[in-house]
């Protein structure tokens, strides 16, 4: 009876197997030796010297700056030649325009305010070593947006993931290089135990005038709110009193009143970014 198996092929293989086995075993022989253990597998521990300094960096760019808009706490760990690679907003390049940026957007309107939230356990530090010294590092992690309004609880906007370059120039820790990326949306709710009484859905009915679709409708169908722009009709869920979303389109409504309650806007978020605000005719 003939043998199934290719003895030779097999031999190949085997021989092929060890060799390789060989070359990572020298491999990590040699940076065990060369170098200490961490160097050899890269990432930082979180109770090393490095990622600590990294994570209070983290926190003066987003509690102090992004959050409180302490802008002078984190200007002078802003390099002159920043890189902003946004996967929604672009390329931005230059610490000008970085502060330009976060003023108009972030800092503009406390009413509507967006704040930053580190994912606890995301974050990660790798060195960047030249001849032994660390001259930058790597950091990586997942924060989430939210909007805070007064008198309101913070509703989640966003998640998205995050890798800074940072630099060390004149013994000065710089941030030259920011990725900011895969931005999702909270997951519209499948049901919505919210209800909203009628007196507050008929607040919100009426005309709007968006800047860019023009004239929105909205309109109240067996207790729920349809919103009617052109040939687009879009049921709207509640998820809090004020905020409602779309459960095929990654669309929220947010509607805005002013101090005598009255409703004065609605504004239109498509994946956690401001795409109109409609002011209600």
């Amino acid at each position: 009876m003939k043998s199934t198996y290719n003895f030779a092929q097999l031999k190949r293989s085997t021989i092929k197997g060890f060799k390789l086995h060989a070359i990572s075993v020298l491999a990590i022989s040699i940076c065990m030796v060369l170098l200490p253990l961490h160097d050899c597998f890269a990432q930082e521990k979180t109770d090393s010297e490095l990622f600590q300094t990294l994570k209070k960096l983290d926190a003066i760019l987003f509690v102090n700056g992004f959050n409180k808009c302490q802008h002078a706490d984190m200007e002078p760990y802003i390099s002159d030649d920043l890189e902003f690679y946004h996967d929604q907003g672009g390329l931005s390049i230059g610490k000008a325009i970085f502060f330009k940026t976060i003023k108009q957007n972030i800092c503009s309107n406390w009413d509507m305010k967006p704040i930053r939230k580190l994912i606890d356990g995301s974050l990660e530090v790798f060195p960047l070593y030249t001849d032994g010294k660390i001259y930058g590092a790597i950091q990586k992690g997942i924060h989430e947006f939210y909007i805070k309004e007064p008198n309101k609880e913070m509703y989640l906007t966003s998640t998205a993931k995050f890798t800074h370059v940072w630099l060390v120039n004149d013994n000065q820790w710089q941030i030259k290089r920011v990725l900011s990326y895969d931005h999702q949306t909270p997951k519209p709710k499948s049901t919505s135990k919210i209800v909203i009484i009628d007196t507050v859905l008929k607040a919100y009915a009426g005309q709007y005038e968006a800047p860019n679709t023009g004239v929105v409708m909205i309109t109240i169908k067996a207790d729920r709110l349809i919103m009617n722009a052109g040939e687009m009709s879009l049921e709207l869920l509640p998820e809090t009193e004020t905020l409602f979303f779309n459960k095929q389109m990654p669309l929220t409504f947010q509607f805005v009143s002013n101090a005598e309650g009255k409703i004065t806007k609605m504004v239109i978020r498509e994946h956690g970014k401001v795409v109109e605000e409609a002011k209600k005719m």
